[in-house]
């Protein structure tokens, strides 16, 4: 799970049919034009300067360092397919609460609807014990107003459900950062990466079963030394050390770090290095707490204190 091409822009596009996913035909979004005339200047020049050194530029894209998850481990987690007219995309999101996801906005950029995955551990097997599958419509999207592709800032969304959803063991809202968090910068605590991202560049090669790692949270001072200015207050970096990380698929997923008890979400993934998962450098996320008031403004949740 870590991230291909320097965003997390790098989706796995599908193709939907009725109630049935059709994961054979995948396809890489880095793929897609539409994504590369976004990319910023810097990026497109860390690309000329450092693609010399590999023989093809495409991501490598296998978990290093990560795990299989065991069911029902990460009940929040969720996977969001959402149309668009070139084909579908596959990203991960979290559950806000019955009626809403929390995910990233470049999952969802200009989507017409889609599905959402929730309480998997197969996310291909439709008859799995505990898993339900909920569309949405382009009217239930709303992304943040400063939302900038070019600059991949500010890059959050949330999703209304058409239905609500069942709360079960398998499928729980996550817990948020709380109004007192705003300002924590979380550096140095462990945090969790979750998420169904790719793992080879294979054209079916997203990973049927969930997968996660684990690795400290960065500075924002010290990410910005990878990324050349890209970070922002709005961002968290988690460490990519021993190649561990986010990859192409695990857009919109959810960062959490372990706090009395609770699993608590502080990011939500957005974009890393564009010249593989691999290289030991961080994956990069919308931080929750800069958005706490946006949450809950777009949603049906309260933060707490």
């Amino acid at each position: 799970m870590r991230l291909s091409l320097v965003l997390v822009l790098a989706l796995a596009a599908i193709v939907t049919a009725d109630d049935e996913i059709d994961w054979h035909k995948l396809r890489p979004a880095w793929r897609m034009p539409r994504y590369w005339r976004r990319l910023p200047k810097e990026v497109m020049a860390q690309l000329a300067s450092e693609t010399k050194d590999l023989p093809r530029h495409r991501p490598e894209g296998r978990i290093v360092g990560g795990y299989f998850a065991t069911p029902g481990q990460f009940p929040y987690q969720v996977v969001v397919i959402a149309n668009f007219p070139e084909g579908g995309a596959l990203c991960g999101g979290s559950v806000l609460s019955q009626n809403y996801i929390l995910t990233a906005a470049h999952c969802v950029d200009l989507a017409n609807g889609g599905t959402v995955i929730l309480g998997a551990h197969d996310r291909t097997d439709i008859s799995e014990a505990g898993q339900v599958r909920i569309p949405f419509t382009a009217a239930g999207i709303n992304y943040h107003p400063s939302w900038d592709p070019s600059l991949i800032r500010y890059d959050i969304a949330t999703v209304r459900l058409l239905t609500p959803v069942q709360l079960s063991d398998r499928i729980v809202p996550v817990t948020l950062p709380r109004w007192s968090d705003a300002g924590t910068d979380f550096a140095g605590i462990t945090g969790t990466v979750s998420g169904f991202g790719r793992f080879s560049d294979d054209i079916n090669a997203a990973s049927d079963v969930l997968r996660y790692v684990t690795n400290p949270i960065q500075t924002n001072t010290a990410c910005n030394i990878r990324f050349l200015g890209l970070i922002q207050a709005e961002n968290i970096c988690l460490s990519g050390d021993n190649g561990r990380g986010a990859c192409s698929g695990d857009s919109g997923g959810p960062l959490t770090i372990s706090r009395d008890g609770q699993t608590v979400q502080v990011g939500v993934v957005s974009f890393g290095l564009a010249l593989g998962c691999e290289r030991n450098w961080p994956s990069v996320f919308a931080r929750t707490t800069s958005f706490l008031q946006w949450i809950q403004a777009n949603s049906d949740v309260i933060i707490q204190a």
